[in-house]
């Protein structure tokens, strides 16, 4: 019996098309490369196993790997050694990792490694234990010690615990965290949790806040931080403690400056004690609603109180100099400190009201 040419055209290409189903449906991959590739049937299900220097495409995803098992019908992928993922803006390395299709998940596990990377092309790091991925969803969960680097605002991070949203450009670190700049010791901030806002642009800190700025820790219960202002507000009893001076006041806005204070601004209820010469306690006082700390290299320069203001300076007897103790009050008071961080001058204007007792050699 014959056949016309069209029909057997029609009937190849249907077989041909039904081959090609059958090999997608026995491997919904694309694979690349991989030394070995052994395809049994476990459970009803056809299970891949491929070995050494494996490299496939499962959808749009790119993986490597030292070796993987492809199960077809849970659509779920686990992968050993030497594990790469490249998926959209993410690369994702680890000893381990299993991957659901239909939900998109990845789980990462050992030496954990993502990068992602930005439309400017800088780039943020996140390296921890173990990572989950959910790609659907854009969320990163990282634990156990757990490092972030963000390129763009030059910030490193560590903490036991990371969430992460990319799309919001939102996340929070827990378990101890730690945040600072360029390097470990220059402007650092830690708070039982930190949450990030617009990819660090503002950053709020929460619950026993310590932040370490050259020769000064600030400690409050909130801090919340503008990048691009490089200033900070404390609140929640914010106090500063330095070996010169320690403040306090019902709120601090700091400004920095290539990570070191330039300037802090207290309100309300201000407290200042100081010390007067070298090596001495800190007997010294100003009050004042508000107070003004002037910087320069890193280094307090002024002090400059107003309203209210109320003072104690207690000067300490030495070879060179009588005891003085000095208490008064006003409405405008300037301190100004030399650069080895002794009192200089200090002058009181407006409504002047004091006591004054000096004591000889």
């Amino acid at each position: 019996m014959k056949i016309s040419i069209f029909r057997f055209l029609l009937i190849f290409f249907a077989f041909c098309s039904f081959l090609v189903a059958e090999e997608t449906e026995l491997r919904p991959y694309r694979l690349i490369n991989a030394d070995t590739l052994v395809i049994k049937k476990h459970n009803d299900e056809f299970v891949s196993n491929l070995l050494g220097n494996v490299h496939f495409f499962y959808g749009d995803t790119e993986f490597f790997s030292d070796k993987a098992d492809i199960f077809e019908k849970q659509k779920m992928v686990r992968l050993w050694g030497d594990v790469k993922v490249r998926e959209d803006t993410l690369s994702l390395f680890a000893d381990k990792v299993n991957y659901y299709r239909e939900t998109e998940k990845f789980y990462l596990n050992g030496n954990v490694f993502v990068k992602e990377t930005h439309v400017d092309s800088t780039y943020r790091t996140f390296n921890a234990d173990n990572i989950k991925y959910f790609r659907n969803e854009r969320e990163i969960y990282a634990i156990n010690n757990v490092l972030t680097y963000d390129q763009r605002e030059n910030l490193y991070g560590k903490c036991g615990e990371l969430n992460y949203f990319i799309e919001e450009g939102f996340g929070y670190l827990m378990k101890k965290p730690l945040l600072y700049f360029s390097k470990e010791d220059s402007l650092s901030i830690s708070a039982e949790k930190i949450e990030y806002y617009e990819d660090y642009k503002k950053i709020i800190a929460k619950f026993n806040v310590v932040t370490k700025s050259n020769k000064s820790d600030i400690y409050s219960n909130f801090l919340l931080y503008f990048s691009e202002d490089e200033k900070a507000i404390y609140q929640g009893n914010p106090r500063l403690i330095s070996e010169f001076a320690d403040a306090f006041a019902e709120e601090f806005q700091i400004y920095f400056k290539n990570e070191m204070i330039r300037k802090i601004e207290l309100f309300d209820s201000c407290r200042v004690e100081f010390k007067t010469a070298e090596n001495s306690e800190k007997k010294s006082w100003v009050t004042a609603q508000n107070m003004i700390f002037k910087y320069l290299d890193g280094k307090l320069k002024i002090c400059d109180a107003r309203i209210n203001v109320d003072s104690f300076f207690n000067q300490e007897k030495s070879e060179t100099k009588n005891l003085i103790k000095n208490r008064a009050s006003g409405q405008h008071l300037v301190i100004k400190i030399t650069a080895d961080e002794k009192i200089e001058s200090l002058q009181l204007t407006n409504d002047i009201k004091g006591t004054y007792k000096f004591i000889k050699n």
